[in-house]
């Protein structure tokens, strides 16, 4: 009976898992929900739900953080709130890089991670295209916004 077993185990298990990625693949691409997924929904679905919902909110966050995902807003900030914004960014970036705090280096890191963000949501708003990556941005391309910002009429 063991020895009948291994070869059994060995012919199946390919055979199942292929079988599994098979319907992963039409569910992916828009088939039928698989019978394992349905039945661990019918038997999960509240207690992960329960599970799920505080934690959703900071991973919708992060992936919208780095472009994966973008949720409509229900009021922008208007642009003129914005520039005012980068102003006190500019000039809260300036003052760290004038004092001798410590932890000059990560205040200044986070000064120019905030001021980007915002450099960001200000070319939104004047229809500027955007480099696409994690902030903060790179020198150059802070310039180059910058300037396309300066060139669409608007002044901070």
């Amino acid at each position: 009976m063991k020895a009948a077993l291994g070869p059994l185990v060995l012919l199946a298990l390919p055979g199942v898992i292929y079988l599994a990625g098979f319907s992963a693949l039409n569910w992916a691409c828009g088939g039928g929900t698989p019978r394992l997924v349905r039945w661990l929904r019918e038997r999960l679905g509240p207690s992960l739900a329960r599970w799920w919902a505080p934690r959703s909110g900071a991973v919708v966050d992060a992936l919208e953080r780095v472009g994966m995902a973008t949720r409509r807003r229900d009021e922008p900030v208007p642009p003129v709130l914005l520039s005012l914004e980068l102003r006190r960014l500019g000039y809260e970036v300036r003052r760290i890089e004038g004092d001798h705090q410590p932890h000059r280096a990560a205040r200044l890191a986070a000064a120019f991670a905030a001021y980007d963000h915002v450099l960001v949501q200000l070319c939104t708003h004047a229809e500027v295209p955007t480099p696409i990556g994690l902030l903060p941005l790179d020198p150059r391309d802070r310039l180059d916004l910058e300037a396309d910002l300066v060139a669409s009429g608007l002044d901070w």
